[in-house]
């Protein structure tokens, strides 16, 4: 069990093309990362809502190009050998009439498990669109989980990674989202999101049952830069509960979400939140931030290479944390200092 001791302000947040992003160091803290001595502990890439599907393109919404955004990134973590790589949700969408869901479901988990490497999947609403649940928990591979868990964890080299289902209504009994059916009246929307007591649970033994440092993956957002969230359309409705898990543990350096396009870091009670850029549309229309009007497979394919690095000073830890950025996805540097209990 780990205890935070302080958390550094972001060194640099920015947009960054094809891995340009510039990035600097700190001379902030009191005790600062040995770049030499430090060893990595995780090198793993993340990328959210590629959102596949037959439906026609818009200026906001570039649906026809996810498939070659999915090799781009499959072929970059490939290349750089990345240690697993994760999709944050809303890998598929609603389809237009005339194309069958698991074709569309087949071709771009296809190319996503053609990493070389572990792979895991977080699921996001759209992936009920045109699937039941029951379906789709048992089609997706997750790297030596199970077929159907929903929420799972597992470890890489030195640290440990957890993967959360926050696809439930906000009303009692809080239902599990799942394909609505011909002549059945809607009962979720993609505002909904909640984390059942059942996970909450789950989540505070997984995390006092390990001992390393720890990165936890969401669809929908945990924490915005601002307080008083909760009622914000893309986050967690009882988000608070779970941010409390997690910082009563003292262990946890990041969370990775989906969902809000737009993208977003807000760093609280030392834990840093990252609200990745959504592949199919980001926070403008795509004429207005790219040349390509948002269908180049490497100029419009936000995604992150992470690097986590840990330097060892006796009972302080420190850990690093480097995001590069690939096209609109902003790239980030910032450290975390923990002592061992």
């Amino acid at each position: 069990m780990r205890r935070i001791v302080s958390a550094a302000m972001a060194l640099l947040l920015c947009v960054s093309m094809a891995y340009a992003g510039d990035t600097k160091k700190s001379s902030d803290y009191s005790e600062q990362i040995d770049v030499n001595a430090a060893r990595t502990i995780a090198r793993f890439g993340v990328i959210t809502d590629l959102h596949h599907t037959n439906k026609a393109d818009s200026k906001s919404r570039k649906y026809s190009a996810a498939l070659q955004k999915a090799e781009y990134f499959v072929e970059t973590m490939n290349r750089e050998k990345a240690d697993f790589i994760v999709e944050l949700g809303d890998f598929v969408d609603m389809l237009a009439d005339g194309k069958d869901p698991m074709q569309n479901l087949n071709e771009i988990e296809g190319i996503y498990t053609s990493f070389r490497g572990p792979k895991y999947h977080v699921l996001g609403n759209h992936e009920f669109d045109n699937v039941e649940r029951k379906v789709l928990i048992n089609y997706l591979e997750n790297t030596g989980i199970p077929a159907g868990q929903t929420y799972y964890s597992f470890d890489h080299n030195g640290i440990h990674c957890i993967v959360l289902d926050a696809d439930y209504t906000n009303a009692e009994p809080h239902r599990p989202f799942d394909m609505i059916k011909k002549g059945e009246t809607a009962w979720w929307t993609w505002k909904d999101a909640w984390v059942p007591q059942a996970e909450l649970d789950w989540l505070a033994a997984d995390l006092a049952a390990s001992d390393k440092p720890t990165v936890v993956f969401t669809h929908q957002v945990v924490s915005r830069d601002k307080l008083g969230d909760s009622t914000e359309d893309h986050t967690i409705k009882n988000a608070a509960a779970v941010r409390k898990i997690l910082e009563a543990d003292g262990q946890v350096l990041a969370v990775f979400s989906g969902h809000d396009h737009r993208g977003e870091v807000a760093v609280r009670n030392g834990i840093h939140y990252f609200v990745l850029e959504g592949n199919v549309g980001i926070s403008r229309d795509w004429p207005e931030i790219s040349p390509t009007d948002g269908m180049n497979a490497k100029a419009d394919c936000p995604f992150v290479l992470v690097e986590i690095k840990e330097d060892d000073k006796g009972a302080l830890r420190i850990y690093q944390m480097n995001l590069k950025g690939n096209a609109q996805q902003y790239s980030y540097v910032d450290e975390v200092q923990k002592v061992v209990k």
